[in-house]
């Protein structure tokens, strides 16, 4: 799938096409339900952390850890202008008051983050670190995005995402580059991975790969679909 694009204020930004940005913004409930509760199960926040997440969608998934657990900072971020702006409006509902102090949007390209080292006690990527080059089954960018979360999160924190491309070689990186693969569950097509951040790693972007090396076993838990 290509990227478009559009201008605003002078800039070339990206934007999801209409057709993925309509089922994003009106399936994100149950998704979002689900995975908060795979979330709480699998106890991947401590207090009065400080969260990010890739790929916004409509809100849903950081309002319910807001209300639910209460983190210091919750950084939801997309690449696309026009997402931030309908997750804001699917917010609104929710926050007639206005969106709690805690919660921020911003637009943010994961190859680039505009955060400093270690900022961050969790970062959540649900179903988007494919979408690092504007080709989604090229996994030439996501090395680099892969080395930009690795920046951002501290030493201990950890990186939770949902995917369905990549699968393999992104857990390869993850391993070769210092973090631990805690809890892996399948549904279909997808696996949702719970990795911690257990040193410092070399954080520079890998070369593109060209014959993944097989991975070790990566702890399960009894989830199945």
């Amino acid at each position: 799938m290509e990227v478009a694009a559009f201008e605003r204020d002078g800039r070339t930004m990206a934007e999801m096409p209409r057709l993925a940005r309509w089922f994003v913004n009106r399936s994100s409930s149950r998704r979002s339900a689900r995975r908060y509760a795979w979330l709480r199960a699998d106890g991947a926040l401590a207090d009065r952390s400080v969260c990010l997440e890739i790929g916004a969608g409509n809100g849903e998934f950081a309002r319910r850890v807001v209300d639910g657990m209460h983190p210091a900072r919750f950084v939801a971020t997309d690449l696309d202008a026009r997402q931030i702006d309908a997750a804001r409006r699917h917010l609104g509902r929710y926050y007639p008051a206005g969106i709690p102090a805690t919660l921020e949007l911003h637009v943010a390209d994961m190859r680039a983050l505009p955060f400093p080292d270690g900022a961050f006690d969790a970062v959540f990527a649900f179903t988007s670190i494919h979408h690092a080059g504007p080709v989604h089954r090229d996994f030439a960018e996501v090395p680099r995005a892969l080395g930009e979360i690795d920046r951002v999160l501290r030493a201990g924190g950890v990186l939770v995402y949902e995917e369905f491309l990549h699968l393999e070689r992104i857990r390869n990186w993850l391993t070769d580059h210092g973090y631990r693969i805690d809890r892996l569950r399948r549904r279909f097509r997808h696996e949702w991975v719970r990795s911690v951040r257990v040193g410092g790693g070399d954080s520079s972007p890998a070369a593109p790969e060209t014959s993944p090396a097989p991975s070790p076993p990566a702890p399960r838990d009894a989830f199945r679909p």
